[in-house]
């Protein structure tokens, strides 16, 4: 059975939406500006809020604002892993709106703290579909709750366990 072109381009649009947010992950912990850039349109938008509230903290617009974030996480963490799920998106034409459940794990920079800082966050996107493909013109951050986590050596990779065969 043959699908409609409109069902395999509706398809097509949601996988490189789905795409498009593991990009911006894979940017965000590698701390690659130009991959963090290049998810976002030249004019993107992206605000972040507190747990419940209204109004962002910080209010970021452009590719020129925009490349802060990389060199922050950066500059603030030893490692990052953003975990995307529950991807969910509503595409009409070139414009596209969606929504990413996020779990940010954060390890500390400080070798005296080896804690880490995990985020839960809820992505509130607006997209655009750009000649190069889709891209995020506007992200709302909304920080749900963090949790701080002991960290421990897991020593793997360190020669043979004892008992090892």
């Amino acid at each position: 059975m043959t699908r409609p072109a409109e069902d395999r381009n509706a398809t097509q649009d949601v996988v490189a939406l789905n795409q498009l947010a593991y990009r911006y992950a894979a940017a965000v912990d590698a701390c690659d500006v130009e991959g963090f850039l290049a998810v976002f349109t030249p004019d993107g938008r992206l605000r972040s809020y507190h747990p419940d509230a209204d109004e962002p903290f910080a209010d970021l617009h452009g590719h020129e604002q925009l490349a802060a974030i990389p060199n922050t996480m950066r500059g603030m963490y030893r490692r990052t892993a953003h975990m995307m799920t529950n991807h969910l998106v509503e595409v009409e034409g070139d414009s596209a709106r969606g929504e990413v459940l996020c779990t940010a794990r954060h390890l500390s920079a400080d070798p005296a703290d080896p804690g880490s800082i995990n985020v839960i966050i809820r992505y509130v996107d607006g997209y655009v579909r750009a000649p190069a493909g889709w891209r995020i013109a506007d992200r709302r951050i909304h920080f749900l709750w963090s949790e701080r986590h002991a960290v421990a050596d897991s020593g793997m990779g360190r020669g043979r366990a004892e008992g090892a065969g």
